[in-house]
Protein backbone atom coordinates (compact mmCIF):
# COMPACT_ATOMS: atom_id res chain seq x y z
CA UNK A 1 0.00 0.00 0.00
CA UNK A 2 2.74 2.27 0.66
CA UNK A 3 4.12 2.68 -2.89
CA UNK A 4 0.83 4.22 -3.87
CA UNK A 5 -0.22 7.66 -3.99
CA UNK A 6 -2.65 8.67 -1.14
CA UNK A 7 -5.64 10.34 -1.92
CA UNK A 8 -6.03 13.55 -0.23
CA UNK A 9 -9.42 14.54 0.67
CA UNK A 10 -10.33 17.45 2.92
CA UNK A 11 -13.59 17.85 5.11
CA UNK A 12 -14.71 21.47 5.38
CA UNK A 13 -17.24 21.61 8.72
CA UNK A 14 -16.34 19.53 12.07
CA UNK A 15 -20.12 19.12 13.04
CA UNK A 16 -21.73 16.01 12.30
CA UNK A 17 -21.67 15.73 8.74
CA UNK A 18 -18.00 16.22 8.45
CA UNK A 19 -17.38 14.17 10.81
CA UNK A 20 -19.29 11.36 9.83
CA UNK A 21 -17.76 11.11 6.00
CA UNK A 22 -14.68 11.24 8.02
CA UNK A 23 -15.77 8.49 9.81
CA UNK A 24 -16.76 6.23 6.83
CA UNK A 25 -13.51 7.06 5.01
CA UNK A 26 -11.51 6.24 7.73
CA UNK A 27 -13.09 2.97 7.81
CA UNK A 28 -13.87 1.89 4.55
CA UNK A 29 -10.67 3.05 2.61
CA UNK A 30 -9.15 0.38 0.63
CA UNK A 31 -5.87 2.91 -0.48
CA UNK A 32 -3.56 4.97 0.44
CA UNK A 33 -5.39 7.66 2.19
CA UNK A 34 -4.99 11.21 3.95
CA UNK A 35 -8.31 13.30 5.24
CA UNK A 36 -8.04 16.67 6.14
CA UNK A 37 -10.61 17.65 8.82
CA UNK A 38 -10.94 21.41 8.76
CA UNK A 39 -13.35 23.24 11.40
CA UNK A 40 -13.15 26.96 13.07
CA UNK A 41 -13.75 25.29 16.77
CA UNK A 42 -11.56 24.06 19.18
CA UNK A 43 -13.80 20.54 19.72
CA UNK A 44 -14.87 18.57 16.58
CA UNK A 45 -18.47 16.98 16.16
CA UNK A 46 -20.76 19.74 18.07
CA UNK A 47 -21.33 21.82 15.18
CA UNK A 48 -24.52 24.23 15.52
CA UNK A 49 -26.65 21.52 16.88
CA UNK A 50 -24.74 19.85 19.67
CA UNK A 51 -22.50 22.83 20.66
CA UNK A 52 -24.54 23.78 23.37
CA UNK A 53 -23.50 23.80 26.90
CA UNK A 54 -26.68 23.67 28.64
CA UNK A 55 -28.13 20.40 29.80
CA UNK A 56 -32.05 21.61 29.22
CA UNK A 57 -31.01 21.47 25.65
CA UNK A 58 -32.32 18.17 24.55
CA UNK A 59 -32.91 16.14 20.94
CA UNK A 60 -35.56 16.21 19.22
CA UNK A 61 -35.89 12.36 18.67
CA UNK A 62 -35.30 9.97 21.49
CA UNK A 63 -32.42 8.06 21.31
CA UNK A 64 -33.43 5.01 19.74
CA UNK A 65 -33.52 6.74 16.63
CA UNK A 66 -30.06 8.82 16.51
CA UNK A 67 -27.68 5.93 16.25
CA UNK A 68 -24.52 7.55 14.05
CA UNK A 69 -24.66 4.31 12.22
CA UNK A 70 -28.03 3.45 9.72
CA UNK A 71 -26.97 -0.38 9.71
CA UNK A 72 -26.64 -0.63 13.53
CA UNK A 73 -29.81 1.50 15.70
CA UNK A 74 -28.05 -0.09 18.72
CA UNK A 75 -24.97 1.90 18.76
CA UNK A 76 -25.71 5.32 20.51
CA UNK A 77 -27.52 3.66 23.03
CA UNK A 78 -24.86 1.04 23.42
CA UNK A 79 -22.24 3.94 23.94
CA UNK A 80 -25.01 5.46 26.57
CA UNK A 81 -24.81 2.41 28.80
CA UNK A 82 -21.20 2.12 28.76
CA UNK A 83 -20.58 5.51 29.77
CA UNK A 84 -22.75 4.87 32.55
CA UNK A 85 -25.95 6.33 31.44
CA UNK A 86 -27.69 3.23 32.37
CA UNK A 87 -31.24 5.04 33.60
CA UNK A 88 -31.54 5.93 29.67
CA UNK A 89 -33.40 4.03 27.49
CA UNK A 90 -34.86 4.08 24.01
CA UNK A 91 -37.51 6.40 24.70
CA UNK A 92 -35.14 9.34 26.45
CA UNK A 93 -34.93 12.71 24.58
CA UNK A 94 -31.08 12.74 25.85
CA UNK A 95 -29.41 16.17 25.86
CA UNK A 96 -27.80 17.86 22.82
CA UNK A 97 -24.20 18.26 24.69
CA UNK A 98 -24.24 14.36 25.79
CA UNK A 99 -24.48 13.51 21.55
CA UNK A 100 -21.98 16.01 21.14
CA UNK A 101 -19.60 13.86 22.99
CA UNK A 102 -21.39 10.71 21.23
CA UNK A 103 -20.18 12.34 17.73
CA UNK A 104 -16.87 12.70 19.30
CA UNK A 105 -16.31 9.08 20.64
CA UNK A 106 -17.27 7.91 17.76
CA UNK A 107 -14.21 9.82 15.70
CA UNK A 108 -11.96 8.28 18.20
CA UNK A 109 -13.21 4.91 17.12
CA UNK A 110 -12.34 4.87 13.87
CA UNK A 111 -9.36 6.22 13.73
CA UNK A 112 -8.25 3.43 16.22
CA UNK A 113 -10.03 1.15 13.83
CA UNK A 114 -8.44 2.40 11.06
CA UNK A 115 -5.60 0.80 9.31
CA UNK A 116 -2.03 2.57 9.18
CA UNK A 117 -2.40 3.94 5.54
CA UNK A 118 -5.43 6.14 6.18
CA UNK A 119 -4.48 9.11 7.96
CA UNK A 120 -6.34 12.12 9.58
CA UNK A 121 -5.07 15.37 9.91
CA UNK A 122 -6.90 17.69 11.87
CA UNK A 123 -6.85 21.73 11.32
CA UNK A 124 -8.63 24.42 13.54
CA UNK A 125 -9.25 27.26 11.10
CA UNK A 126 -11.83 29.19 9.01
CA UNK A 127 -12.07 28.74 5.58
CA UNK A 128 -12.30 31.41 3.74
CA UNK A 129 -11.84 30.51 -0.21
CA UNK A 130 -10.65 27.62 -2.43
CA UNK A 131 -9.68 27.29 -6.17
CA UNK A 132 -9.96 24.25 -8.32
CA UNK A 133 -7.34 23.15 -11.05
CA UNK A 134 -5.41 20.31 -11.12
CA UNK A 135 -5.96 19.94 -7.25
CA UNK A 136 -8.01 21.83 -4.52
CA UNK A 137 -6.37 24.86 -3.26
CA UNK A 138 -8.12 25.89 0.27
CA UNK A 139 -6.98 29.32 2.05
CA UNK A 140 -7.61 29.96 5.45
CA UNK A 141 -8.32 33.23 7.63
CA UNK A 142 -4.70 32.48 9.09
CA UNK A 143 -2.86 32.17 5.34
CA UNK A 144 -2.60 28.35 5.45
CA UNK A 145 -2.96 26.80 2.21
CA UNK A 146 -4.71 23.47 2.21
CA UNK A 147 -3.93 21.44 -0.86
CA UNK A 148 -6.02 18.17 -1.45
CA UNK A 149 -7.82 15.76 -4.78
CA UNK A 150 -11.10 16.69 -3.46
CA UNK A 151 -12.89 18.28 -0.67
CA UNK A 152 -16.40 18.25 0.96
CA UNK A 153 -18.59 21.11 1.65
CA UNK A 154 -20.19 19.86 5.07
CA UNK A 155 -21.34 23.63 6.17
CA UNK A 156 -23.94 23.01 8.01
CA UNK A 157 -26.13 25.73 9.26
CA UNK A 158 -25.31 29.11 8.83
CA UNK A 159 -26.32 32.08 11.18
CA UNK A 160 -30.29 33.48 10.88
CA UNK A 161 -30.92 36.34 8.45
CA UNK A 162 -32.23 39.81 9.60
CA UNK A 163 -36.25 40.02 9.49
CA UNK A 164 -37.05 42.91 6.35
CA UNK A 165 -38.38 46.07 8.22
CA UNK A 166 -38.08 49.67 6.72
CA UNK A 167 -35.19 50.42 8.76
CA UNK A 168 -32.86 47.98 8.93
CA UNK A 169 -30.51 50.49 11.21
CA UNK A 170 -31.83 48.67 14.48
CA UNK A 171 -30.03 45.60 12.98
CA UNK A 172 -26.53 46.80 14.53
CA UNK A 173 -27.93 47.69 17.89
CA UNK A 174 -26.76 45.91 21.07
CA UNK A 175 -29.90 45.34 22.21
CA UNK A 176 -30.45 43.19 19.05
CA UNK A 177 -28.88 39.52 18.62
CA UNK A 178 -29.05 37.91 15.33
CA UNK A 179 -27.40 34.72 15.89
CA UNK A 180 -28.65 32.94 19.57
CA UNK A 181 -25.40 31.07 19.52
CA UNK A 182 -23.10 34.16 19.66
CA UNK A 183 -20.88 34.14 22.90
CA UNK A 184 -22.51 35.44 26.47
CA UNK A 185 -25.40 37.49 25.40
CA UNK A 186 -27.52 35.48 27.66
CA UNK A 187 -25.54 35.66 30.96
CA UNK A 188 -25.36 39.57 30.53
CA UNK A 189 -29.25 40.13 30.52
CA UNK A 190 -30.33 41.09 33.78
CA UNK A 191 -32.93 38.48 35.27
CA UNK A 192 -36.26 41.05 34.92
CA UNK A 193 -35.71 42.49 31.93
CA UNK A 194 -38.29 41.49 29.07
CA UNK A 195 -37.13 40.32 26.04
CA UNK A 196 -38.63 39.49 21.92
CA UNK A 197 -38.42 36.82 20.34
CA UNK A 198 -38.44 36.47 16.75
CA UNK A 199 -39.84 33.08 15.79
CA UNK A 200 -41.79 30.55 17.23
CA UNK A 201 -39.56 26.99 15.77
CA UNK A 202 -36.94 25.09 17.85
CA UNK A 203 -34.27 27.73 17.85
CA UNK A 204 -37.34 30.29 19.73
CA UNK A 205 -37.99 27.06 22.30
CA UNK A 206 -34.13 26.83 22.52
CA UNK A 207 -33.44 30.23 23.79
CA UNK A 208 -36.75 29.87 26.24
CA UNK A 209 -35.31 27.40 27.72
CA UNK A 210 -32.09 28.55 28.51
CA UNK A 211 -34.01 31.88 30.11
CA UNK A 212 -35.85 29.32 32.17
CA UNK A 213 -32.61 27.56 33.54
CA UNK A 214 -31.09 30.17 34.67
CA UNK A 215 -34.23 31.65 36.25
CA UNK A 216 -35.16 34.65 34.08
CA UNK A 217 -37.99 36.31 35.46
CA UNK A 218 -38.93 39.09 32.78
CA UNK A 219 -41.15 38.67 29.89
CA UNK A 220 -40.64 36.35 26.93
CA UNK A 221 -42.55 38.12 23.70
CA UNK A 222 -42.58 35.45 20.99
CA UNK A 223 -43.74 37.24 17.40
CA UNK A 224 -44.08 34.55 14.52
CA UNK A 225 -46.19 35.08 11.11
CA UNK A 226 -48.89 32.78 12.40
CA UNK A 227 -48.22 32.00 16.13
CA UNK A 228 -47.82 28.11 15.89
CA UNK A 229 -45.18 26.00 18.28
CA UNK A 230 -43.92 22.94 17.42
CA UNK A 231 -46.08 20.17 18.52
CA UNK A 232 -45.06 17.41 21.27
CA UNK A 233 -43.94 14.00 20.86
CA UNK A 234 -45.97 11.08 21.89
CA UNK A 235 -45.26 7.40 22.15
CA UNK A 236 -46.89 6.11 18.95
CA UNK A 237 -46.75 2.76 17.17
CA UNK A 238 -45.58 2.63 13.42
CA UNK A 239 -48.32 3.32 11.09
CA UNK A 240 -48.34 2.30 7.31
CA UNK A 241 -47.05 3.94 4.26
CA UNK A 242 -50.13 5.96 2.04
CA UNK A 243 -48.41 8.17 -0.11
CA UNK A 244 -46.17 6.94 -2.92
CA UNK A 245 -43.90 9.33 -5.01
CA UNK A 246 -46.62 8.94 -7.80
CA UNK A 247 -49.05 10.40 -5.84
CA UNK A 248 -50.89 13.45 -6.86
CA UNK A 249 -48.13 16.11 -7.93
CA UNK A 250 -49.96 19.43 -6.73
CA UNK A 251 -49.53 20.36 -2.69
CA UNK A 252 -53.57 20.65 -3.06
CA UNK A 253 -53.87 16.99 -3.42
CA UNK A 254 -51.09 15.74 -1.55
CA UNK A 255 -52.24 18.41 1.68
CA UNK A 256 -56.11 16.89 1.15
CA UNK A 257 -54.53 13.00 1.10
CA UNK A 258 -52.50 13.69 4.19
CA UNK A 259 -55.62 15.26 5.69
CA UNK A 260 -58.20 12.49 4.93
CA UNK A 261 -55.46 10.12 6.18
CA UNK A 262 -55.26 11.71 9.50
CA UNK A 263 -59.27 11.93 9.56
CA UNK A 264 -59.40 8.07 8.89
CA UNK A 265 -56.65 7.31 11.50
CA UNK A 266 -58.36 8.91 14.17
CA UNK A 267 -61.57 6.67 12.92
CA UNK A 268 -59.63 4.37 14.12
CA UNK A 269 -58.25 5.75 17.46
CA UNK A 270 -54.85 6.72 15.86
CA UNK A 271 -52.93 9.80 16.80
CA UNK A 272 -51.60 11.92 13.49
CA UNK A 273 -48.00 11.49 14.31
CA UNK A 274 -47.56 8.28 12.81
CA UNK A 275 -49.37 8.85 9.92
CA UNK A 276 -46.95 12.42 9.48
CA UNK A 277 -44.12 9.61 10.43
CA UNK A 278 -45.02 7.51 8.05
CA UNK A 279 -44.03 9.93 5.09
CA UNK A 280 -40.26 9.91 6.12
CA UNK A 281 -39.21 7.75 3.54
CA UNK A 282 -41.11 9.18 0.85
CA UNK A 283 -40.55 12.79 1.35
CA UNK A 284 -37.72 12.74 -0.43
CA UNK A 285 -38.88 11.88 -3.65
CA UNK A 286 -42.69 13.45 -3.38
CA UNK A 287 -40.36 16.80 -3.25
CA UNK A 288 -38.38 15.39 -5.88
CA UNK A 289 -41.50 14.58 -8.46
CA UNK A 290 -42.81 18.40 -7.60
CA UNK A 291 -43.10 21.10 -10.49
CA UNK A 292 -41.04 23.97 -9.09
CA UNK A 293 -44.45 25.96 -9.51
CA UNK A 294 -45.66 23.64 -6.58
CA UNK A 295 -42.31 23.62 -4.90
CA UNK A 296 -42.56 26.99 -4.38
CA UNK A 297 -46.38 26.81 -3.31
CA UNK A 298 -45.38 24.48 -0.25
CA UNK A 299 -43.02 27.06 0.25
CA UNK A 300 -45.58 29.53 1.19
CA UNK A 301 -48.30 28.26 2.26
CA UNK A 302 -47.84 24.61 3.64
CA UNK A 303 -44.11 24.74 5.01
CA UNK A 304 -44.74 26.17 8.55
CA UNK A 305 -47.23 23.59 9.19
CA UNK A 306 -45.18 21.07 7.72
CA UNK A 307 -42.51 22.21 10.08
CA UNK A 308 -44.04 22.26 13.71
CA UNK A 309 -45.74 19.10 12.59
CA UNK A 310 -42.73 17.30 11.13
CA UNK A 311 -40.37 18.44 13.99
CA UNK A 312 -41.73 17.77 17.22
CA UNK A 313 -39.72 18.00 20.88
CA UNK A 314 -39.83 16.39 23.77
CA UNK A 315 -42.65 16.47 26.18
CA UNK A 316 -40.27 18.33 29.58
CA UNK A 317 -39.45 21.23 27.07
CA UNK A 318 -43.58 21.39 26.23
CA UNK A 319 -44.37 21.35 29.33
CA UNK A 320 -41.97 24.52 30.22
CA UNK A 321 -43.30 26.58 27.74
CA UNK A 322 -47.08 25.57 28.63
CA UNK A 323 -46.61 26.74 32.19
CA UNK A 324 -44.48 29.31 31.07
CA UNK A 325 -47.20 30.49 29.22
CA UNK A 326 -50.50 29.69 31.76
CA UNK A 327 -48.41 32.08 33.63
CA UNK A 328 -47.79 34.77 31.00
CA UNK A 329 -44.51 34.58 31.46
CA UNK A 330 -44.28 34.33 27.61
CA UNK A 331 -47.32 35.91 25.41
CA UNK A 332 -47.43 35.09 21.68
CA UNK A 333 -48.07 37.18 18.85
CA UNK A 334 -49.54 35.65 15.39
CA UNK A 335 -47.77 39.14 13.78
CA UNK A 336 -45.06 40.73 11.70
CA UNK A 337 -42.59 43.48 13.28
CA UNK A 338 -43.25 46.68 11.68
CA UNK A 339 -40.71 48.81 13.28
CA UNK A 340 -37.84 49.51 15.75
CA UNK A 341 -37.53 52.73 18.00
CA UNK A 342 -34.61 52.45 20.13
CA UNK A 343 -33.91 54.67 23.07
CA UNK A 344 -31.20 54.42 26.15
CA UNK A 345 -33.55 52.06 28.51
CA UNK A 346 -34.55 49.76 25.74
CA UNK A 347 -36.46 49.09 22.49
CA UNK A 348 -40.16 49.79 21.22
CA UNK A 349 -41.11 47.24 18.77
CA UNK A 350 -44.35 47.93 16.50
CA UNK A 351 -46.11 44.90 15.43
CA UNK A 352 -48.67 44.21 13.41
CA UNK A 353 -51.01 41.72 14.75
CA UNK A 354 -53.03 39.05 12.24
CA UNK A 355 -56.68 40.27 11.98
CA UNK A 356 -56.12 43.37 13.88
CA UNK A 357 -54.11 46.48 13.90
CA UNK A 358 -50.36 47.31 15.80
CA UNK A 359 -49.38 46.77 19.34
CA UNK A 360 -46.07 48.33 20.10
CA UNK A 361 -44.57 46.25 22.86
CA UNK A 362 -41.56 47.70 25.38
CA UNK A 363 -38.41 45.05 25.78
CA UNK A 364 -35.11 45.17 26.80
CA UNK A 365 -33.44 42.52 24.21
CA UNK A 366 -34.40 41.17 20.36
CA UNK A 367 -33.33 37.90 19.86
CA UNK A 368 -33.63 36.51 16.28
CA UNK A 369 -35.06 32.53 16.24
CA UNK A 370 -35.71 32.74 12.97
CA UNK A 371 -33.58 29.41 12.57
CA UNK A 372 -30.29 29.05 10.35
CA UNK A 373 -30.13 31.22 6.89
CA UNK A 374 -30.97 28.62 3.96
CA UNK A 375 -31.00 30.64 1.16
CA UNK A 376 -27.06 31.15 -0.04
CA UNK A 377 -27.37 34.31 -1.76
CA UNK A 378 -27.87 35.96 1.57
CA UNK A 379 -25.55 34.30 3.50
CA UNK A 380 -22.74 36.28 5.03
CA UNK A 381 -19.62 33.99 4.86
CA UNK A 382 -16.37 34.57 3.16
CA UNK A 383 -16.36 30.91 1.95
CA UNK A 384 -19.71 30.63 0.53
CA UNK A 385 -19.41 34.53 -1.33
CA UNK A 386 -16.24 33.26 -3.09
CA UNK A 387 -17.89 30.14 -4.41
CA UNK A 388 -20.85 32.13 -5.79
CA UNK A 389 -18.21 34.83 -7.45
CA UNK A 390 -16.10 32.32 -8.95
CA UNK A 391 -18.78 30.56 -10.10
CA UNK A 392 -18.00 26.65 -8.17
CA UNK A 393 -21.68 26.83 -6.28
CA UNK A 394 -24.73 27.77 -7.77
CA UNK A 395 -28.01 28.12 -4.96
CA UNK A 396 -30.72 26.29 -5.91
CA UNK A 397 -33.79 27.09 -7.98
CA UNK A 398 -35.97 27.30 -5.03
CA UNK A 399 -33.56 30.01 -3.25
CA UNK A 400 -32.80 27.29 -0.38
CA UNK A 401 -29.25 25.25 -0.33
CA UNK A 402 -27.18 24.69 -3.61
CA UNK A 403 -27.49 23.22 -6.77
CA UNK A 404 -26.71 18.96 -6.33
CA UNK A 405 -26.02 16.07 -8.18
CA UNK A 406 -27.76 12.88 -7.17
CA UNK A 407 -23.97 11.60 -5.60
CA UNK A 408 -23.44 14.92 -3.65
CA UNK A 409 -21.08 16.68 -6.14
CA UNK A 410 -21.94 20.41 -6.69
CA UNK A 411 -23.15 21.72 -9.73
CA UNK A 412 -21.54 24.95 -10.97
CA UNK A 413 -22.84 27.98 -12.60
CA UNK A 414 -22.45 27.05 -15.83
CA UNK A 415 -24.41 23.92 -15.24
CA UNK A 416 -21.33 21.55 -14.80
CA UNK A 417 -21.04 18.75 -12.08
CA UNK A 418 -17.95 19.03 -10.21
CA UNK A 419 -15.64 16.09 -9.97
CA UNK A 420 -13.93 17.74 -6.36
CA UNK A 421 -15.99 19.70 -4.77
CA UNK A 422 -19.13 17.66 -2.94
CA UNK A 423 -21.34 18.44 -0.15
CA UNK A 424 -24.11 16.93 1.81
CA UNK A 425 -26.85 17.69 4.42
CA UNK A 426 -28.17 21.47 4.91
CA UNK A 427 -26.52 22.68 1.58
CA UNK A 428 -29.31 19.87 -0.02
CA UNK A 429 -32.10 20.92 1.45
CA UNK A 430 -33.66 22.45 -1.83
CA UNK A 431 -32.71 19.02 -3.73
CA UNK A 432 -34.15 16.77 -1.10
CA UNK A 433 -36.06 18.98 1.55
CA UNK A 434 -36.06 16.49 4.05
CA UNK A 435 -32.35 16.33 4.97
CA UNK A 436 -31.44 18.25 8.31
CA UNK A 437 -31.97 15.00 10.64
CA UNK A 438 -29.80 12.41 11.93
CA UNK A 439 -31.36 9.40 9.78
CA UNK A 440 -30.99 11.34 6.84
CA UNK A 441 -27.37 12.67 6.99
CA UNK A 442 -26.12 9.19 7.80
CA UNK A 443 -26.93 7.72 5.18
CA UNK A 444 -25.83 10.86 3.12
CA UNK A 445 -22.28 10.75 4.94
CA UNK A 446 -21.84 7.02 4.04
CA UNK A 447 -22.90 7.18 0.55
CA UNK A 448 -21.02 10.15 0.20
CA UNK A 449 -18.12 8.56 1.54
CA UNK A 450 -18.07 5.23 -1.12
CA UNK A 451 -18.32 7.98 -4.04
CA UNK A 452 -14.95 9.53 -3.28
CA UNK A 453 -13.45 6.52 -2.55
CA UNK A 454 -14.35 5.39 -5.78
Amino acid sequence: MSNHKSLVIAVIGGGFSGVMVAVHLLLNATRPLVIKLIDSQEVIGQGVAYGTDKKCHLLNVPASNMSAFADNSEHFLHWLHNQGFSEIDATTFVPRQIYGQYIQAVLNEALLNAPAWVKLERYRAEVISLNVGNNVNISTKSGEIIECDRAVLALGNFKSGNPPVNDSTFYESKRYVQWVWSKNWLEKLPVDESVLLIGSGLTGLDVVLSLHQQGHKGKIHIVSRRGLQPQVHKATSPYHSFLKAESPQTIRALVRDVRTEVKLAASRSIDWRPVIDALRSETQALWQNLSLKEKRRFLRHVRIYWDVHRHRVAPTVAQVLTELTQNRQIISYAARIQAYQEDADGVNVVIRKRGSGEETLRVGLVVNCTGPQSNYRRIEHPLVQQLLESGLIRPHEVNLGLDVAANGAVIDAAGNISEQLYTLGPPEIGQKWETIAVPELRKQAQELAEELLK
